[in-house]
């Protein structure tokens, strides 16, 4: 039996305003293609299938697309999706009841019984190989926040794991949300083992963050925040044969764990990502054991582009590099390049945006950021840094602040620019 893990799709997304609905084509013309070339039988989708709780109509209907396109070009396949922190989860599991009639069983939410009970059987979804047969079972787990698992009743966490602690310095604190976690997850693997027959594989799809895995910036970094917890490996138990996990951007093992994955994000969703290979896996399982996981890398349709690649470059080196950019074919314009330019400016610049923007025009590239660097101190207003509040005077403020971004005095012209603002806000008042 054959399993294609992918997930952190992000439909819908865009790159500083810039559309990405060409790339994502892409990408799920290149998904749908390499299900039937390297037959897969179940497909599992670790969720953020959307970039938001509210994708707008021609994203959904990529969606559904997919699903349609991937079904017809290999009959028989199985699919399991379930939301991520990104999804609504009921906007996603809300045609569940048509879907699974086709072979796709989509999770958003916990399903509960009338007093509140986790209904757990609901989350068990039985996969077939080749043959018809009924190869493996997975736990289907969908983003959990605190909410879904407050009140669950808490009970001790395993005496023995098979896995090893992390690090010093990287455990996670026991706290009721993990408690939960831990009773909702003993719970649900219980219920999944009473149902497993001889030569039966156990598996795992749940999306979220575990000790052990590796951030990338800017993409996922805001949302771990607030209710987001880092959450400990040994939740999925030693007998799992393969746990299928979204929620990083970056493909990757946990903890060193090789049948306890992250697929990664098959686009990259910041500039940062640009320099990280991006996946789908597959994990081939025989006689209720994994036999080998592997990956292949997805296309990267549009390149993403720095300058410098390291560093920054001074104001005018960075108008020299823009300049020198090759001018632009007659390619499409969501085929151009992502570009983001990084600079290091000793002084102020006013406009240096703009120039850089206008130099661009004609050029194979879209301006996506540009990277300020700055060489003051770094320091905010500190206590101690001004006079008491009754003396202090706006002249003090703004050399303080320059100060924080710029090495050296202020400007002499920049000064006096100040100063003539702040005469015209006084002649304003006074009025």
């Amino acid at each position: 039996m054959r399993i294609l893990h992918t997930g952190d799709w992000h439909l819908g997304h865009t790159l500083r305003d810039h559309d990405r609905s060409g790339e994502h084509a892409g990408f799920l013309r290149w998904l749908v293609a390499t299900v039937a070339e390297r037959q897969v039988d179940a497909l599992l989708i670790a969720g953020d299938v959307f970039d938001g709780a509210n994708p707008p109509p021609q994203v959904q209907r990529a969606w559904f697309q997919f699903l349609a396109e991937v079904l017809q070009a290999r009959p028989g396949l199985q699919i399991v999706v379930i939301a991520g922190n990104h999804d609504s989860g009921a906007r996603l599991q809300a045609p569940a009841e048509l879907l699974r009639g086709l072979g796709v069983h989509v999770i958003g939410s916990l399903p509960r019984n009338d007093d509140g009970s986790v209904r757990a059987e609901d989350l068990l979804v039985p996969l077939r190989d080749r043959d018809g047969r009924q190869a493996a079972l997975c736990v289907a787990i969908p983003f959990l926040r605190t909410a879904d698992v407050a009140g669950l009743t808490v009970t001790p966490p395993p005496a023995t794991t098979d896995y090893v602690l992390p690090r010093p310095g990287t455990e996670v604190a026991t706290d009721d949300v993990i408690a939960g976690m831990r009773v909702l997850h003993e719970r649900l693997f219980a219920a999944a083992r009473a149902r497993l027959q001889p030569g039966q594989a156990l598996l795992a799809l749940a999306h979220g963050y575990l000790v052990g895995g590796m951030l990338s910036e800017l993409s996922e970094r805001k949302v771990l925040s607030g209710n987001q917890h880092a959450l400990p490996v040994d939740l999925f138990p030693a007998d799992c044969a393969y746990v299928a996990l979204g929620h990083l951007h970056r493909p990757q093992p946990v903890a060193g764990h090789e049948h306890i994955r992250y697929s990664g994000s098959p686009l990259a969703l910041a500039m940062p990502e640009r320099v990280h290979a991006h996946h789908v896996v597959f994990a081939d399982l025989a006689d209720g054991r994994l036999q080998k996981t592997w990956s292949l890398r997805t296309p990267r349709l549009v390149p993403l582009l720095r300058l410098p690649e390291h560093g920054e470059l001074t104001p005018d080196a960075a108008l020299a590099a823009v300049d020198s950019l090759p001018a632009a074919a007659d390619e499409s314009v969501d085929r151009l390049p992502f570009l983001e330019i990084a600079v290091r400016l000793e002084r102020p610049r006013p406009g240096l945006v703009e120039q850089l923007r206008a130099r661009l025009q004609g050029k194979a590239a879209r301006l996506v950021r540009v990277e300020i660097a700055t060489t003051g101190s770094g320091d905010g207003l500190q206590r101690g840094q001004l006079p008491a509040l009754d003396r202090v005077t706006p002249e003090q403020v703004f050399v303080q602040r320059y100060r924080k971004d710029h090495a050296g005095d202020v400007p002499g012209e920049l000064l006096a620019a100040f100063t003539e603002l702040l005469d015209q806000v006084g002649d304003e008042g006074a009025r």
